[in-house]
């Protein structure tokens, strides 16, 4: 083959009372006729005025200079510092009253950011910039604070993610403590934190899913800066990146038990397990079913509790043990007939390409227990059969997955086989037929990409994504130059992920500890990929 080539609250007020208020009087409807309204309403009047000093109320007034509706306060207002009370208002043609019930702190400037909660009656067009700033000392606190939040794994900018500033202190975590300073980000992922005292803050954004100003580990996502920041001094204009960092303990399975198994599944998936029975002569024959899933069989159908200490280690490399009774349901006259059927699945599945290097696995929803491998039949159309060697089959730790890889000299498809009986599981059944029937790999109609990762201190991970869904394709491990060869043409991105602590993934680090993700780095761009084409130098060059 010929290729071508070519260079490539509390706090604020984050509380839920939803919908649109409407007037106490007759609703303004839009004027039939004429020019459409795009102006939007402006402040003519607030009390206190903006930049008040020495202010002791703990009512606020604002009115405009036409009807409006206001949309979700208590949403769109943002409230910074965060205030220790809640708040009423009352609506106006054309204006609001808020009426806070505690007094607000001595000597603290306050930001008052209306976002988009008052809107014209005709078009709804939303007044702009509506802020009120005050001090309940004699100055006001000036100091300001910009930057940047995007999506770590696809760095897309974050629309209404929170940003905060949090009071530095040796007992802080994100999912304990509400931040003393925040603001939302814009459609571009910006934000600005303005009048904001000195002092040691920690700096962290996250997607308030709940709108409770505290990081839930299990369901959001965030991104903090490493260090402490000291205003003033702090000149950087931070990006944050944010991402799913699921922090939350282990916690005990839930159990399932029938008369033939009994199983415990966990809230975490798990990469690791460790089974110790309390007596020898009580152990059970147990597998990882999918992820998450501990299954223990009752081959000799036996009615006693087994006592087992059971520590599995979890996708954050984590320990958790515990003590488990194992107790099977008694059999009754319908679970003669309640086994369930063996699930099988392959990959590459029949009719998707075979390289030369034939590789399959099978995974089997049952531990194997019994494998003939002569009568396994690869070939070539129906012609010439392949004979295979005990390496060339690999079970994993459970005998749930097997893993076949040969060189092959073929030239047409490939043909595989595995006859009814040819794998007997733990319960005495059978997988059906496997037949598959798979094309060789024509080379011209795939591409290649290509490039190097210079000045890279660590281990490393080059991930070749879907363009569309940033899904992994593929992946190279400390390789470079690297070469992703036989690709289908299509489009694509690429992703390199710092492996510090070398253990071949991507880890989102601790942001209780303070622990940041590993280092990502998106390629610029999307690559498109056509048939019978090389693109080269698609380098990362780390500074």
């Amino acid at each position: 083959m010929s290729l071508r080539k070519s260079k490539s609250s509390r706090l604020a007020v984050l509380v839920s009372l939803a919908g649109i208020l409407l007037w106490g009087c007759a609703q303004q409807s839009s004027p039939t006729g004429g020019q459409k309204d795009l102006v939007p309403p402006k402040v003519t009047r607030m009390v206190p005025q903006n930049q008040t000093v020495n202010f002791k109320g703990r009512v606020v007034e604002l009115e405009f200079d036409e009807y409006i509706n206001i949309d979700n306060l208590n949403q769109q207002l943002l409230i910074t510092p965060a205030i220790e009370g809640t708040f009423d208002f009352k609506t106006y043609p054309k204006g609001v009253r808020i009426t806070f019930d505690q007094d607000f702190r001595a000597n603290t400037t306050y930001t008052l950011n209306f976002r988009n909660a008052f809107k014209d009656v005709t078009e709804r067009n939303p007044a702009r910039n509506v802020k009120l700033v005050f001090s309940t000392g004699s100055q006001l606190d000036s100091l300001r604070l910009q930057g940047t939040v995007k999506e770590l794994l696809t760095e897309k900018p974050v629309f209404d993610a929170l940003v905060g500033l949090y009071q530095q202190s040796d007992t802080l975590k994100f999912s304990k403590n509400k931040p003393y300073y925040l603001t939302k980000t814009d459609s571009s992922g910006r934000f600005d934190l303005e009048n904001m005292a000195p002092g040691q803050y920690r700096l962290a954004a996250l997607k308030d899913v709940n709108n409770n100003l505290f990081y839930n580990t299990e369901k959001e996502q965030i991104g903090f800066h490493p260090n402490p920041i000291t205003l003033p001094g702090f000149t950087e204009s931070p990006e944050l990146k944010i991402t799913a960092a699921d922090h939350s303990p282990q916690r005990t399975p839930k159990t399932v038990a029938t008369a033939r198994s009994f199983s415990l599944v966990y809230p975490r998936g798990l990469q690791a397990v460790q089974v110790r029975f309390e007596r020898k002569e009580d152990s059970l024959t147990y597998a990882l079913i999918e992820t998450n899933q501990l299954r223990f069989y009752n081959i000799l159908n036996t009615t006693d509790t087994v006592r087992a200490t059971i520590t599995v280690q979890d996708s954050l490399n984590r320990d958790f043990t515990h003590t488990q009774k194992i107790r099977f349901r008694e059999r009754g006259k319908r679970d003669a007939d309640t086994r369930e059927a063996m699930e099988v699945k392959v990959n590459p599945k029949t009719g998707e390409d075979q390289e030369q290097l034939f590789k399959l696995t099978i995974d089997f929803s049952k531990p194997i227990t019994q494998f003939n491998p002569l009568r396994v039949e690869i070939q070539e159309d129906t012609i010439r059969r392949v004979m295979f060697s005990a390496n060339d089959y690999q079970w994993n730790p459970y005998r749930t997955q097997l893993k076949i890889e040969k060189e092959l000299k073929f030239r047409r498809d490939v043909r595989s086989i595995f006859p009814k009986g040819t794998f007997i599981s733990i319960e005495g059944d059978t997988a059906q037929a496997i037949r598959l029937l798979n094309p060789l790999r024509d080379p011209e109609k795939y591409g290649t990409i290509s490039g190097e990762v210079r000045n890279v201190q660590s281990d490393f991970i080059v991930e070749l994504l879907s363009a569309a869904d940033y899904k992994v394709v593929r992946s190279i491990r400390n390789q470079t130059p690297y070469t992703f060869k036989s690709v289908p043409a299509g489009t694509y991105r690429l992703r390199l992920v710092l492996d510090v602590n070398k253990n071949g993934r991507w880890d989102a680090g601790n942001p209780d500890a303070f622990i940041p993700p590993e280092a990502i780095i998106l390629f610029p761009g999307e690559i498109k990929l056509k048939a019978n084409f090389e693109l080269l130098g698609n380098d990362f060059t780390l500074q």
